[in-house]
């Protein structure tokens, strides 16, 4: 701290230039976040049908951007309202032993006359000024580039020059705007879907702000926690975000010990808590900002970046559950015990405290209020299952001002004979996508599975154990140490895994190679043959997650973009579809070392238009999205176009089979259309009546995939027709609920 107050009485003696000050265009920071009325109409009529390239595009495009002081070289006068040394987003710089950008929260003091609206705006340095050296309350004059990145609105300071102090105690420039989390996030759909408040976005952008009397919805505890708070009962709702040091777990050491790290974990109200929550707002974007996926498009809504411990402040909690243990063995024919810590508000008693759950078998969820309980220790019992059987269950405690929690749902399943293949891990209680009955236990088990990807293509391991390709036969080992014995292996070894440890790494179930415990079976052998499948099937989310961790492979598809990321990247990953489709689209990801580009950019060696003999790779799933993953460059094929003009025309009229097929409830039906022309396509059941009618109408040449959904139809045999002026085919299908 002595080393701070030095440096910053320097600064006061000696301004900090580079560049001309002077020939720099004075503004507040209201211009700044200005956006041009007709925009902020467009973007507010769009609604839930908006787009992330309406947006932004580019640096300074997009409804966002155009028509403001984005890229200009600008001069201003403001108060620092965020701490320096609680910024944290950015890694250690190797050579200055600082972050390498410093973000700090600025008013402009033109809110002492015109009000705080419009006047916040984050400071991001990168070229090591110093900002770090500012305490809240200095009032400096800052030269720099307004810089978004992607949809943060912020400024890249070339200079600043302290000019003097305020006091922050009492000076009521530091007083937040009180906000809704309606004025923050529009509602724009059902389940909590949201966006920002465009109309709102001008003034609130950057800026300090209030909500009081919130509600915590969701949270989840780690190194960088997430939660999401909502004034209107759950309609709208902001997420928190780790731009504070003190608001994140993962920093320890790795910073300098001037910044304010923290000493012990942060983590988020209880669900149902009520807080009084002070951030600044801004738009970062992705997962960051949208946790918890509730944005439309996807990231598009803002976040609340709270800076100092007191800017969340819980006033009323419901009873807090934690510590919820998983057994240390695969259940198999006995009852299972499952303990919990239910801490209730210091004010108040628990009440009530019950196990909830139900089975694959019993849909129907049964209260168990059968515990016995020492120092605020529950221990409950479920119940005996059949074999196979998956159970699903959670512990639920009131308190004596009825306030009620919720722990987080976990699954178990039965297995008399223990696990002894991938699917035993992989396969979710209701078949959808989901987290594997037995995360977070470490486990015996008796799997004999193939090499698919090893060390000597990737810094993974793929392991699958079905030759035939079925669903759920395939798993991954995220980057094996050197001390699992692991590494040497090579694709096409057989190894026998009797014990190891299962875990979600952001929703991809993963073995973890510390501990585990394998023997070789053979070496030498092949790699089983790629599951061949299109990208239309792994649209669906709950199909594609059968596929998970398994090597498949996409024959003759299209590129559909050089840069999956924009407009934001790249960041290496490009998007491929087997029809041309680009709701049908599917990522390509360069997380192996074996695969690179120049600049990071697909764009260097790709065209969009271009069609691949073939893309192969591992099924993964990480930042809310499936995506391939080669091995190698030989994994993604050569193109066997040149553009999109030379694209296939398809040479007759010819209705495909279904698939899947059977299939429940959902399944995808291809025809292929040579001539341009009024087409129908008809389902009918074996009766002949017909019961749906999913395209009538005239249809462009080209291959054409549409989605039959029969949640609403009984077991059967149906029969779907394409018809095409005289020509008519038919093909049947089953559907098996």
């Amino acid at each position: 701290m002595i080393k701070r107050a030095t440096n910053l009485l320097l600064l006061l003696l000696v301004p900090v230039l580079v560049g001309d000050v002077f020939a720099q265009t004075q503004v507040t920071v209201r211009q700044i976040n200005a956006v041009p009325q007709s925009q902020i109409d467009q973007l507010m009529a769009a609604g839930a049908s908006l787009t992330a390239s309406q947006v932004t595009s580019g640096t300074c495009g997009g409804l966002l951007y155009t028509g403001t002081l984005c890229g200009q070289t600008v001069q201003f006068t403001a108060v620092v309202m965020s701490d320096p040394l609680n910024s944290g987003l950015a890694s250690i710089n190797s050579t200055t032993g600082l972050p390498g950008r410093t973000h700090v929260f600025v008013r402009d003091v033109t809110a002492d006359t015109e009000g705080p609206e419009g006047h916040g705006i984050q400071l991001v340095d990168g070229s090591n000024l110093g900002l770090e050296t500012l305490v809240k309350g200095d009032v400096i004059q800052v030269v720099g580039t307004v810089s978004p990145f992607s949809t943060t609105m912020q400024l890249a300071p070339t200079s600043f020059t302290v000019v003097g102090s305020r006091n922050t105690a009492t000076d009521p420039i530091f007083n937040p705007i009180i906000v809704t989390s309606s004025d923050v996030n529009q509602v724009v759909g059902p389940d909590g879907a949201i966006q920002v408040n465009w109309a709102k976005l001008p003034d609130i952008r950057g800026n300090y702000v209030r909500i009081v009397g919130g509600t915590i919805l969701n949270r989840v505890i780690g190194s960088r926690p997430d939660y999401n708070v909502s004034s209107d009962g759950g309609a709208s709702s902001v997420s928190g975000y780790d731009t504070s040091l003190r608001y994140r777990n993962d920093r320890g050491s790795s910073y300098p010990s001037s910044f304010n790290v923290r000493t012990s974990d942060f983590i988020p109200p209880p669900i149902g808590a009520r807080v009084n929550i002070s951030g600044f707002l801004a738009l970062p974007g992705g997962t960051g900002a949208d946790p918890f996926g509730l944005g439309v498009p996807s990231g598009v809504v803002f976040a609340i970046n709270p800076m100092d411990d007191s800017d969340l402040v819980v006033t009323e909690s419901p009873p807090a559950i934690t510590a919820l243990t998983r057994p240390t063995t695969v259940p198999g024919a006995a009852a299972v015990t499952i303990t919990a810590k239910v801490t209730p508000d210091p004010n108040r008693t628990i009440t009530a405290a019950s196990i909830v759950y139900f089975t694959s078998s019993n849909s129907t969820e049964t209260v168990s209020t059968s515990f016995s309980s020492s120092d605020g220790v529950y221990t409950f019992a479920l119940p005996a299952l059949a074999d196979g059987d998956f159970v699903t269950y959670w512990i639920r405690a009131r308190d004596s001002q009825n306030a009620e929690s919720e722990s987080a749902r976990y699954s178990l399943r039965a297995l008399v004979g223990g696990i002894t293949k991938i699917a035993h891990i992989q396969e979710t209680p209701d078949g959808k996508q989901g987290d594997s009955p037995f995360t977070g236990m470490t486990v015996d088990m008796n799997i004999t599975a193939t090499v698919q990807f090893a060390d000597a293509d990737t810094d993974n391991l793929v392991l699958q154990d079905d030759a035939s390709g079925a669903p759920w036969s395939g798993i991954i080992i995220e980057r094996p140490n050197s001390g699992s014995g692991l590494q040497p292996l090579k694709a096409g070894d057989v190894i026998n895994i009797t014990r190891a440890s299962i875990w979600e790494d952001y929703n991809l179930t993963q073995l973890d190679d510390d501990g585990i415990v394998f023997t070789v079976v053979s070496t030498g052998g092949s790699p089983i043959a790629p599951k061949v499948i299109t990208t239309n099937v792994l649209a669906d989310r709950d199909l594609a997650e059968a596929y998970e961790g398994m090597v498949l492979e996409i024959d003759n598809p299209y590129v559909m973009s050089t840069n999956a990321d924009a407009p934001s990247g790249p960041f290496g990953e490009f998007s491929i579809s087997s029809d041309n489709d680009a709701t049908n689209a599917l990522r390509v990801d360069d997380v192996s070392t074996g695969v690179s580009y120049t600049g990071n950019n697909p764009g260097s060696v790709l065209t969009v238009g271009q069609r691949l003999d073939y893309v192969r790779g591992a099924l993964w799933y990480t930042f809310s999205n499936f995506k391939l993953g080669p091995a190698t460059m030989s994994d993604i094929g050569a193109v066997i176009n040149t553009s999109i003009d030379d694209s296939e025309v398809p040479a007759s009229f010819t209705l495909h089979q279904n698939y899947p097929n059977p299939f429940n409830p959902t399944t995808q039906i291809a025809f292929d259309v040579a001539t341009s022309g009024n087409v129908k396509l008809e389902v009918y059941d074996v009766m002949g009546r017909q019961v749906a009618s999913l395209v009538d109408g005239a249809v462009s040449v080209g291959v054409h995939t549409v989605t039959f959904d029969a949640r609403n139809l009984s077991s059967g045999m149906y029969i779907y027709r394409l018809t095409s002026g005289a020509t008519v085919q038919s093909m049947r299908m089953l559907l098996m609920k």
